[in-house]
């Protein structure tokens, strides 16, 4: 390890378990492609799409992307 990467890893130690956990499953993804089954890839296409539906039809507002991941990470705590 060059020392940015040895600094790196040290302060990823210094974090909780989850945001340890999650920067892992993140490090590691990042590494393999992700081969997704047609069943699941169709699955998500009908969300997308439902959702995009919703959103035409006033049923569902937007939000800014930063509000979203901030309560995502609030929720990880």
């Amino acid at each position: 390890m060059n020392a940015t990467t040895e600094t790196v890893f040290i302060e990823a130690l210094s974090l909780p378990t989850r945001e340890r956990a999650a920067l892992v499953e993140k490090l590691l993804l990042s590494l393999e492609p992700e081969e997704g089954s047609p069943e699941i890839e169709a699955a998500w296409k009908r969300e997308a799409l439902d959702r995009c539906r919703a959103y035409d039809e006033g049923k569902l507002s937007e939000r800014e992307a930063v509000d979203v991941l901030n309560d995502a990470y609030r929720k990880m705590k």
